[in-house]
């Protein structure tokens, strides 16, 4: 507006209605309080356009102290409301920006030792303003104690080596809960070269890194699960696979013990039979005794994962189980049967374990079932071995594993210019035993008789059952051949007393042939040949006596 077009005029004469009321209410009230003015306003110029303005007003008096009037100055401030508006679009955006990618910028102003927080930073750390220190030493106590000395350490290295800040750390919340965020920053200089602050961004990775985590985690199950199936293709080194195995499931699991129970013979106790521990943790157990331990005993019967999370809560009925583990000092257990074609054959139980999600035990169920399966393996191979060198009535070696230790003992003789006897004992009158009472009788007879003559020989002699009645018997490292006969002499006493088996007490009698190397011959077949005929000299003699070889003998068989 030009100046002759508002002088003289009232502001309802210039304005348009609505703005001149209100104008000339805020001139009377401006008028009535004798005092100043300022606030913002809209105006409509005669070119049409509406501009944003700041009123500043007052009123004035003349020199004998009247009001006379006001005066005024309007400040056109539309260009800078556009920039402010523009600033604070962009600065939401930027807000906005930093929320969902969980992205905040920080300022560091290291001369005060002040520190400035964008928004999304506060909510990552879940503090408010008022709540945040604004301090690198605030900022410090946020960060988790375990990673507090890196993040310092990186800081340094960056002011001091002017490297940018590249690090990971956690930060602990104010209820304690953690969150992993990623940081970068880069130092700021004055003129001359002085670090006076830093600028960088912190950004809240825990989603990430769960996520990566899980990955890792079922790749390394796959990877173990793969690794422990290849062990057990072959069994070159049975041992071995299944402490490596054992020590992958530790490790798995988080455990810091890990032991594998298999019964042994007797059937009320189970042998920790291999064990994997982390390092300064101790072995606590050898042996399993199942009849003081009958709720364990029932759920791996059932076939039951026993996971016990805090071992001072398990149920009153486990109340022996959880007075051993206390006393080993396992606070958490999970037991995994060993269960194989309905046979319980033993059990894993890992100590003070960490992981406990539903796939981790389904994935440890699946090694114990391989490790089960190759037990089961194992023990099939090894009975197949047993019965091919052991006999299957007495459990003392067969022919064939009695043949090659003569060989062997003869060979370790030949080195050492040892004397070895050999021995072939017949029981006298079995047949007859055998013939009248049936088989069942005439078996325990010959196990009994092995019992008998397993206490008459040495450790390091063998004997073997060669079939029937027959029985053999290798003594080496004698000082003279001699030596055999009171060998001979205290089988022949403690076989001639009666044996009382079931209702039957029966009797019987032994003939024992006996042939020396090198006295008699050098080799096996030749040692066994003359041994048997020194025992049919002995039956000729009447029985119930022994008989060593005798070159110039005759006899035919």
């Amino acid at each position: 507006m030009k100046k002759e077009e508002i002088i003289g005029k009232t502001v309802f004469d210039v304005a348009p209605e609505e703005l001149a009321a209100y104008y000339y209410e805020a001139d009377k009230a401006l008028f009535q309080s004798k005092d100043s003015q300022v606030y913002e306003a809209h105006v409509k110029p005669s070119n049409g356009s509406t501009r944003d303005v700041v009123f500043h007003k007052a009123v004035f008096y003349d020199l004998k102290g009247a009001l006379v009037g006001l005066i005024g100055i309007i400040l056109d401030v539309t260009d800078r409301k556009r920039v402010e508006e523009s600033l604070r679009k962009s600065e939401a955006s930027l807000a906005n920006a930093q929320r969902i990618a969980h992205l905040g910028n920080w300022e560091w102003d290291i001369v005060i030792n002040k520190v400035r927080w964008s928004d999304e930073v506060y909510r990552i750390f879940g503090l408010a303003p008022r709540e945040f220190g604004a301090t690198y030493e605030a900022f410090l106590n946020s960060v988790h104690p375990d990673d507090r000395e890196c993040v310092k350490e990186s800081v340094n290295k960056t002011l001091h080596e002017k490297i940018p800040c590249n690090i990971d750390y956690r930060i602990v919340l104010p209820e304690g809960t953690e969150r992993i965020v990623h940081a970068q920053a880069e130092v700021v200089f004055d003129d001359t070269g002085k670090a006076i602050g830093m600028n960088g961004t912190v950004q809240d990775i825990t989603e990430r890194k769960r996520t990566e985590e899980a990955l890792r985690r079922r790749i390394d199950k796959e990877q173990i699960l793969s690794n422990i199936s290849a062990r057990f293709v072959k069994f070159t080194d049975f041992d071995n696979a299944i402490t490596a195995s054992l020590a992958d499931i530790g490790r798995l699991s988080g455990a810091c013990r890990v032991q594998l129970f298999q019964f042994c013979d007797n059937g009320g106790i189970m042998d920790n039979t291999h064990e994997w521990r982390e390092v300064g943790v101790m072995s606590e157990i050898k042996h399993f005794q199942t009849a003081l331990f009958p709720w364990w005993m029932k759920n791996l019967h059932a076939n039951n994962v026993i996971y016990i999370p805090d071992v001072s809560q398990m149920p009153p009925e486990a109340a022996p189980e959880k007075e051993s583990l206390k006393r080993q000092g396992v606070q958490s257990v999970l037991s995994l049967p060993l269960y194989i074609e309905e046979k319980l054959l033993g059990f894993v139980r890992l100590d003070n374990v960490l992981s406990t999600e539903e796939r981790d035990i389904s994935l440890l169920r699946i090694t114990s079932g391989i490790i089960g399966g190759a037990l089961a393996r194992r023990q099939t191979e090894t009975l197949i071995n047993h019965l091919a060198y052991y006999d299957a009535l007495t459990n003392l070696p067969n022919r064939n594993l009695l043949q090659d230790r003569l060989q062997m003992t003869i060979t370790q003789a030949r080195r050492t210019n040892g004397i070895v006897a050999i021995m072939i004992l017949d029981l006298d009158s079995f047949k007859t035993i055998n013939d009248s009472l049936g088989h069942q009788v005439g078996d325990l007879l010959l196990k009994a008789a092995a019992e008998r003559l397993s206490r008459c020989i040495r450790k390091g002699d063998t004997l073997a059952r060669m079939g029937g009645d027959e029985f053999m018997l290798i003594l080496p490292d004698l000082a003279d051949a001699l030596n055999a006969a009171p060998v001979a002499s205290k089988i022949i006493h403690v076989l001639q007393q009666p044996f009382f088996l079931g209702s039957h007490k029966l009797s019987t009698t032994a003939s024992i042939g006996i042939s020396i190397y090198p006295l008699d011959a050098d080799t096996k077949d030749s040692l066994i040949k003359q041994a048997d005929i020194a025992m049919y000299l002995a039956k000729g003699q009447g029985k119930n006596t022994f008989q060593f070889y005798n070159p110039n003998l005759n006899i035919r068989i």
